[in-house]
């Protein structure tokens, strides 16, 4: 039968002009990227939660209560949330999902990557989590990406682009690690979103908006595995630090070398191998090629562990070996104002009992809630 049907269509087919086969074959891609999306979305959404953060702050004797939001995710069965760290210093901070809020406490924040690990007070009674898996490499320039987000108010939902590239600075900023830039448009109350390959694989957090390009800069995954693993330990995130300045400069190949400038008094590389004008080869399994890389191979490395430099001096490879230390004063985050990250006024739960509540347009009375 399946034979017979087969050469049917063969013959059906094969009087029709070239062109008509490619547009029928573009609709069929086209469908089955449509229920792949719809049918990752929907194993996914019970995991995506819209994250607030409130704070009050004294003006001229006057009140101000500042609010911020974004979008979250949880990431294991005991009520765990990664999300952007919106608000240093809140007051509340809550997540609303299926029409509830639920009252949060902020496990650890990391000022660096400008991530934050929540854990709600009392758990839905149905959710789902993201796995993270094997954290691997970041996907090739072209493949899909698909973010889950929470934009302002508005029903979670997905939004689809493609992996553009990873970077590892924007313009002179230099980020902690390089990250996954894609043509998914992010806007306010997006940063803080998964973000899936086609075979539902974890492969970052969306981090920051590039409005004028209608794209974005996502968190790989390794990097959300690493700070995720190190908040839930301890509340913070430890970096390693190697204590060496770098220049890049011109070579002969009309290309550019890292090049030692010189070390930090008292950081772990003043007391190493490394010399002034050593061309930087490799640090551990990273190869160097800017300045980026270096900050990059610092986010991995673990204080205490030995980091091996491969440098060229004088026509010659050398490998030196660091023990780096911690990291003694991390650097600034990037601004809120830069993730866009929307503040808006809204509906803010009152202190007091952490049951979760509905939210709904108007400010609910009184602080002990329900769940519908």
């Amino acid at each position: 039968m399946k034979r017979g049907l087969a050469a049917f269509l063969s013959l059906l087919f094969a009087g029709l002009p070239s062109t008509h086969l490619f547009a029928q074959d573009s609709v069929d891609a086209s469908l089955v990227l449509q229920g792949r999306v719809i049918d990752l979305f929907a194993r996914h959404k019970t995991a995506i939660v819209r994250v607030k953060a409130t704070r009050e702050t004294r003006d001229d004797k006057k009140i101000k209560r500042s609010l911020k939001m974004g979008t979250g995710f949880f990431v294991s069965n005991e009520g765990h949330v990664l999300t952007s760290a919106l608000l240093r210093d809140a007051d509340r901070v809550w997540v609303e999902f299926d029409g509830n809020f639920f009252l949060s406490d902020v496990v650890g924040e990391d000022p660096v990557s400008n991530v934050a690990l929540l854990k709600v007070k009392n758990l839905p009674e149905k959710f789902s989590f993201v796995v993270f898996g094997e954290p691997g490499d970041i996907p090739l320039v072209g493949s899909f990406a698909l973010a889950f987000t929470s934009a302002l108010e508005f029903q979670s939902a997905p939004a689809l682009g493609i992996v553009q590239g990873s970077e590892p600075s924007f313009g002179s900023r230099l980020f902690p690690t390089r990250m996954m830039r894609t043509s998914i448009a992010v806007g306010p109350g997006e940063v803080g979103a998964p973000v899936l390959d086609l075979d539902g694989k974890f492969i970052g957090l969306t981090y920051a908006s590039l409005p004028d390009l209608r794209s974005s800069f996502v968190l790989p995954a390794k990097a959300c595995a690493r700070i995720r693993d190190d908040l839930l330990l301890t509340g913070k995130v430890t970096y390693a630090w190697f204590g060496v300045t770098v220049v890049r400069k011109l070579n002969a190949q009309n290309g550019f070398d890292v090049i030692v400038e010189g070390a930090v008094e008292g950081s772990p590389a003043a007391s190493s191998g490394l010399r002034k004008g050593d061309r930087l080869v490799r640090i551990g399994d990273s190869t160097i090629r800017n300045r980026g890389d270096v900050a990059h191979s610092a986010f991995y490395a673990r204080p205490g562990q030995f980091v091996t430099f491969v440098v060229s001096r004088e026509g010659k490879e050398l490998e030196v070996p660091i023990r780096v230390s911690s990291r003694p004063i991390p650097p600034d985050p990037i601004p809120n104002e830069q993730t866009e990250i929307a503040e808006v006024e809204g509906v803010v739960p009152e202190k007091g009992d952490s049951t979760p509540k509905p939210s709904e347009p108007n400010a609910p009375d009184g602080n002990v809630s329900k769940q519908n």
